[in-house]
């Protein structure tokens, strides 16, 4: 392993931000069981022109304003409320939300979750598997009869897929209602190149997905002699998404609502946090540490372990992933000025090497290879 510590950032920004080619996923760019992925929301009229697109081209995303942020975890089967329905190999769910409706006459529809899995045969894909909830607190499996096939691999650019999808509650006595999903999903790769948000810039590919389908209520009354009655509803939805070999979960997203021709939408966001929260050392020279010695980062030769000079007991250092992801945490426990990290887990990319003492912050860029 080699390891280059880049203070002109423009070379980084160059190496990072010029793809010649598009990138190709496949479904180990997908997210797995126990995957927890930071995002952060941004403000919509922020986020300017989003539609354009095209071949080797640019979107900058860097300007938009932050509004919160999130997590998206997914979860073993086993580990979520509905683990027993769903006990194939591979699968794994995701909450989607809390409460669907809360107490609205004698129906309650909570703990909504996406179970996923990764396919080979019949398709090579990412599918949406089924879906838990709870009615009336009683645990609730849906079953697809019919896969919804979130993207199918390889995917690059050009690609167009349309697929079908449906699922639908069991239909029993005990329950108030029953729940049925129908429709098809329509998936298009119109460009790739860089997409630039304020957690950094990565070669992608821009996605669009739009689903058409239908949801049906059928709602069982205990008045004698009635018939149930059944409440379908259009539901369309499109999401516009630019998609990384690093980051398992769109880079950049865009959803909201399709109605007829016209698309409105709801939620913007990115992968990851923004960087600039983190104070950056463009120059190569420290600042705002309680030490004033110079901070330095070496590699030691013959061994895969990065040597960082210049500490003082009670720093905190953290090593992230260009994606996000925590690879080393510790406090610099000792009196020595030396604090070694392993790095055999490191692939050749960009990480970021932060700093932290209780007068300020330290960040670095380095590349490991």
């Amino acid at each position: 392993m080699k390891f280059s510590l880049y203070f002109i950032l423009s070379v980084c920004v160059s190496i990072l931000t010029h793809a010649q080619n598009p990138i190709t996923l496949t479904n180990a760019h997908m997210p797995v069981a126990n995957d927890t992925l930071r995002y952060t929301t941004v403000n919509l009229n922020s986020i300017g022109n989003y539609t354009q697109t095209g071949i080797n081209f640019t979107w900058n995303f860097k300007n938009v304003n932050k509004s919160g942020e999130g997590l998206r975890e997914f979860k073993s089967a086993l580990n979520t409320p509905y683990g027993f329905f769903f006990l194939a190999p591979g699968e794994f769910g995701e909450k989607i939300a809390d409460t669907l409706v809360s107490g609205t006459g004698t129906i309650s529809i909570t703990k909504f979750y996406n179970y996923y899995r990764k396919s080979t045969l019949p398709v090579n894909g990412f599918l949406a598997d089924g879906v838990g909830l709870s009615i009336n607190n009683i645990p609730v499996p849906c079953y697809y009869t019919d896969k919804d096939e979130l993207y199918l691999f390889p995917l690059t650019y050009p690609k167009y897929d349309s697929t079908t999808f449906k699922f639908t509650t069991p239909t029993t006595s005990l329950l108030p209602i029953s729940y049925s999903k129908a429709g098809y999903r329509i998936t298009q790769v119109d460009g790739w190149g860089t997409v630039q948000t304020p957690f950094g810039t990565e070669n992608v590919i821009r996605l669009v997905s739009t689903q058409y389908s239908k949801d049906t209520i059928r709602v069982n009354l205990p008045i004698p002699n009635l018939p149930p009655i059944k409440l379908g509803v259009q539901n369309n939805q499109r999401s516009y998404q630019w998609l990384s070999l690093n980051s398992k979960i769109p880079y950049f997203e865009v959803s909201g609502i399709v109605n007829g021709t016209q698309f409105t939408p709801n939620q913007a966001r990115y992968r990851g946090y923004n960087i600039a929260d983190v104070p950056v050392d463009v120059t190569g020279i420290e600042y705002n540490l309680s030490d004033s010695k110079e901070i330095t980062v070496k590699i030691l030769k013959g061994t895969s372990k990065i040597e960082i000079l210049g500490l003082s007991k009670g720093q905190q250092i953290h090593l992230y992933s260009s994606s996000g992801q925590l690879i080393y945490s510790q406090t610099h426990s000792v009196e020595t000025d030396q604090h070694i990290i392993c790095t055999n887990t490191c692939n050749n990319e960009i990480y970021h090497l932060v700093i932290i003492d209780a007068a300020g912050i330290i960040h670095k860029l380095l590349f490991l290879h």
